[in-house]
């Protein structure tokens, strides 16, 4: 998997917000991010969680246990919970599946998945989208070469095994299906490629990730396989100014602001890289209860456990949401080039987790915005006039 993508903040019904019991100044929780299973059928080279190998079956004790997540479900509704990702290790391969989508349905959340695609057949495509609320969903493939992305992902015939459940899921109704490349050194040239082969296959949109220097990214970077700072900023300019303007499907890719040119800011309506972590708990396979996914890895993110500690208590009083949400709250006292950004208050420094990753504190500076303003080329039109 690669580091989270928020989809549009979910929308509380008139009765979900009668409902919302917060203290003054408390955000609302809205969506829980579901990493149901802590193993997975695959083994990708540059997974920022570090799943377990699994072989292609669940690990015992290694996925969420489906009575507590209904409880805490329950609880967390009133706080505002009204959405979830469903992601891993590899989703579907929680042995409770499809009885934890129906829960969440039930419960009336709005769902959102992200997953290898391998393990998608034709009657579990159909009942996603005839008998849940998974509204989006997106593959992840990261060639167009067949043996170039099994190779990537660990396990032959990974390739055609995702093709075929992207297949499944646009025959069975979804229109906006997208496909997730992890792009690195190996792979950039392929990207004009695999929107060719996504589109071919009735995606709506492909997003680019490069690999991050977390989980099993770090040993990528380590070796020189991932894309360092000038190779991203060339990667970002063919995206936005070659790439984007002929596809015959939407692009996306991620940004901080101040790197992204202000047509692309106008296009998108602004659409910031803020991670929306002021919003979200993210619950293990293990049942920790964490910052997100990257708790698997830090311990110090993890909050608390499923089943044996309270959503509500978690979510008010521990110290290091009150920590972040305060952090955050600061925009004009982040640190480095960040405080000086005009785009400081709607980036919110962008991804805390990969943030961590980078520099061991959630609220820091992009490791694009650092680098840039180490080399003395971080924007001068993005930074604000100090009084």
């Amino acid at each position: 998997m690669t580091l989270c993508d928020l989809p549009e903040e979910p929308v509380l019904t008139e009765q979900q917000a009668r409902t919302i019991d917060l203290p003054e100044g408390v955000p609302p929780l809205r969506s829980f991010y579901l990493y149901l299973s802590a193993s997975c059928n695959l083994r990708c080279r540059h997974c920022w969680i570090t799943p377990v190998y699994s072989g292609g079956k669940p690990l015992p004790g290694k996925t969420i246990d489906p009575a507590a997540l209904r409880n805490a479900v329950t609880e967390a509704k009133t706080l505002g919970l009204s959405g979830a990702k469903l992601t891993g290790g590899e989703p579907m391969l929680h042995p409770q599946f499809k009885e934890v989508v129906e829960l969440l349905t039930a419960e009336g959340l709005s769902m959102n998945m992200e997953t290898n695609g391998t393990l998608m057949t034709r009657e579990m495509a159909h009942f996603l989208k005839e008998k849940s609320k998974v509204g989006f969903i997106s593959v992840s493939i990261d060639s167009p070469v067949p043996a170039e992305h099994d190779a990537f992902r660990g396990v032959k015939g990974a390739f055609d095994a995702a093709i075929r459940g992207l297949d499944f899921l646009v025959e069975a109704g979804y229109t906006n299906c997208q496909v997730i490349m992890a792009v690195h050194r190996g792979n950039r040239h392929q990207m004009e490629a695999l929107v060719n082969l996504a589109a071919k296959h009735k995606a709506e949109s492909v997003k680019f990730n490069p690999v991050t220097r977390t989980g099993r990214g770090i040993g990528m970077h380590e070796r020189g396989e991932a894309l360092n700072f000038s190779e991203y900023m060339e990667f970002s300019r063919y995206v936005n100014e070659e790439l984007r303007p002929k596809a015959p499907i939407t692009v996306f890719l991620s940004m901080p602001p101040a790197l992204t040119p202000f047509s692309e800011l106008w296009r998108t309506n602004g659409k910031s890289c803020d991670c929306g972590v002021s919003g979200i708990l993210g619950i293990l396979g293990s049942g920790e209860i964490a910052l997100c996914g990257i708790g698997q890895t830090i311990p110090e993110l993890v909050y608390g456990h499923l089943g044996k500690d309270g959503i509500r208590e978690i979510w008010l009083n521990h110290p290091v949401i009150l920590g972040l949400r305060r952090d955050l709250q600061n925009f004009s006292e982040y640190p480095g080039i960040c405080g000086s950004c005009i785009h400081a208050k709607s980036c919110r420094t962008g991804c805390v987790a990969n943030n961590y990753g980078y520099g061991g504190k959630l609220v820091s500076p992009p490791w694009l915005c650092d680098e840039a303003e180490r080399r003395g080329v971080f924007p001068k039109n993005r930074m604000r006039i100090k009084k």
